[in-house]
């Protein structure tokens, strides 16, 4: 698979975090709508037998990555002991990668320290209003509610790193649908004017190339390692039970819900039985009553890496 990086700036805030899972279903959606469902067809086949046609990450700070979900012992200390300081430090620069593992943390920054407000959440008055009466609740009672609305820096470039089969659905066509859901809206309330970013550039990246082939990786988006024979051991991560919704016009179907899937967190560390692909995980799927052949991106783009043993 060819690895790329999409460069973006956000336009509006955000109804639902820009993450990977959740983006590959609204690409998956917009293949419909630009080439047919029987091309999207095509490109799932294999899905669920470690063949996925595309592979997305989660929206990260440009030049940064997610610092992997390792113990704290792990960790050289570079004389900062306020663990709630340590903790915040969450994005890895790329240019440590060159660096031992063991002295990514002390490499690591903040959110504050990319950028004032690197993402935020702010709460948003709605009012709901009877379309019939014109009123805005029952017996004309205001009846205001909120909803959380999710701002990404607008002053700081985002990248998210895309694996592709190139066989199935090449890059232009990629960057086409890209373009429409940003120009339409990603997620909820995309329809309310949230979602919509820019795209800068999408170039191929040899990222995953320059770091391949070690004894451990981390994972760039949420991910399904259920028996797949990482050592547990040596493998560390904090798990996330996503509960999805349909989207596009299986979301007004009648049962806009998807079943439950437990996953790890991005950032997670799986050791032994690594794949050479760039990738972890699996394609789930199972997950729809209302669209049986639904399915979940369980896959990760992964970075590898040395995760030493002794102390």
């Amino acid at each position: 698979m060819q690895a790329y990086r999409l460069i973006i700036q956000p336009e509006t805030a955000f109804g639902t975090p820009l993450v990977g899972d959740t983006l590959f279903g609204q690409i998956c959606w917009g293949i419909v709508e630009q080439y047919g469902e029987t091309r999207l067809e095509q490109c799932l086949q294999g899905y669920t037998d470690k063949r996925p046609f595309l592979i997305v990450s989660d929206a990260l700070p440009k030049d940064h990555l997610p610092l992997p979900t390792l113990p704290s012992a792990y960790w050289q200390q570079d004389g900062e002991t306020d663990r709630k300081k340590l903790k915040k430090r969450q994005w890895l620069p790329e240019t440590a990668l060159a660096e031992s593992s063991r002295r990514w943390q002390m490499q690591a920054k903040s959110n504050h320290e990319l950028a004032p407000h690197l993402i935020s959440r702010h709460s948003q008055p709605h009012n709901s209003l009877n379309r019939q009466t014109h009123t805005t609740g029952a017996g004309g009672q205001f009846v205001p509610y909120e909803s959380e609305q999710i701002w990404y820096a607008a002053e700081h470039d985002w990248q998210i790193y895309l694996l592709l089969d190139e066989g199935r659905l090449n890059a232009a066509q990629l960057q086409q649908i890209l373009e429409n859901i940003g120009l339409s809206g990603y997620g909820r309330d995309a329809g309310a004017g949230l979602g919509k970013y820019r795209i800068i550039s999408l170039e191929a990246t040899d990222l995953f190339k320059r770091h391949a082939k070690d004894n451990a990786v981390f994972t760039l988006a949420n991910s399904c390692p259920q028996d797949l024979g990482y050592n547990a051991e040596r493998s560390y991560y904090h798990t996330q039970t996503r509960f999805g919704r349909h989207g596009n016009v299986q979301a007004t179907a009648g049962q806009p819900f998807k079943q439950p899937v437990l996953m790890a967190q991005t950032g997670a560390v799986f050791s032994g039985a690594v794949s050479d692909g760039h990738y972890v995980g699996q394609g789930i799927t199972g997950i729809s009553k209302s669209q049986p052949q639904a399915v979940q991106q369980g896959y990760a783009p992964a970075i590898a890496f040395t995760l030493e043993t002794d102390k």
